[in-house]
């Protein structure tokens, strides 16, 4: 999977998943999905651009849940929702997945739950010197991916924001939920979501 500046476009979309994983549990085929997304609007968008923008990131993450993750997404508490949501996120966006496992998962080992600019510019920094593509982002699209970041840390429930800092928390979910993730999961990314 190559780094992709798409997400700067895309936050958690947690109600646009979780819709779609509805359906899917009502037997809804991926053609049916399509026309629901395409031509019945189900996401409520103006053009039909960004229609098939939010198809394609939507349908993405909602092939990265099993089952069980999708009836938890569909049914459980809201914490636990926004958890998977952003785990379906993890397993289709590698930046982001190199971010909470880099970053995220190390400042909870260390007990650092300060989120600074900093961390995000040698983050950043990091995978310019890694990869061409990355290296040729201008300053703007990596002050956007740095907004998105954020906004998706703190909608599902990592990020705690107040005026003079972010201070990184890890949501109280279903403990099932909880066991599941660590069972199913590679262990960094697991380390960033629900602990060791």
């Amino acid at each position: 999977m190559n780094y992709s500046s798409s997400l700067k476009s895309f936050a958690l979309l947690f109600t646009e998943l979780k819709n779609l994983c509805m359906l899917r549990m009502q037997g809804l085929s991926d053609a049916d999905l399509n026309d629901k997304i395409l031509r019945d609007n189900l996401f409520q968008v103006a053009s039909e651009s960004r229609r098939k923008e939010l198809k394609s990131v939507t349908m993405k993450r909602m092939r990265a849940l099993d089952p069980y993750l999708m009836k938890k997404l569909v049914t459980g508490d809201l914490a636990t929702g926004r958890v998977i949501a952003l785990y379906a996120l993890i397993m289709t966006d590698r930046l982001f997945r190199e971010f909470m496992v880099e970053v995220v998962a190390d400042k909870f080992a260390i007990r650092d739950d300060q989120l600074t600019n900093t961390d995000f510019d040698h983050f950043f920094e990091r995978k310019r010197l890694l990869s061409m593509r990355v290296n040729k982002w201008t300053d703007y699209t990596f002050y956007k991916m740095r907004q998105v970041m954020i906004r998706i840390l703190f909608e599902s429930g990592f990020l705690k924001i107040n005026k003079s800092a972010r201070y990184l928390v890890r949501p109280i979910i279903d403990p099932d939920v909880r066991t599941y993730l660590a069972d199913i999961g590679q262990p960094e990314i697991i380390a960033a979501l629900v602990g060791d």
